[in-house]
């Protein structure tokens, strides 16, 4: 009985990774980008809100 709560567990895990997945890119290419004209924070920021607005559109 175990086993199948963490299958279940691991699926839905997988899912919300695979559904955030856009955001997760979008902050990491803002990162870099603000890293590059000297905020990192910023451009994460915005990267992350970019993608979760695709996240939440799609």
């Amino acid at each position: 009985m175990k086993r199948i709560y963490s299958v279940t567990a691991a699926l839905i895990c997988a899912t919300f990774i695979l559904s955030a997945c856009a955001t997760v890119a979008g902050g990491m290419i803002g990162g870099g980008v603000g890293r590059m004209a000297g905020d990192q924070d910023a451009g994460r920021m915005i990267g992350a809100g970019i993608g979760m607005m695709i996240d939440i559109s799609d």
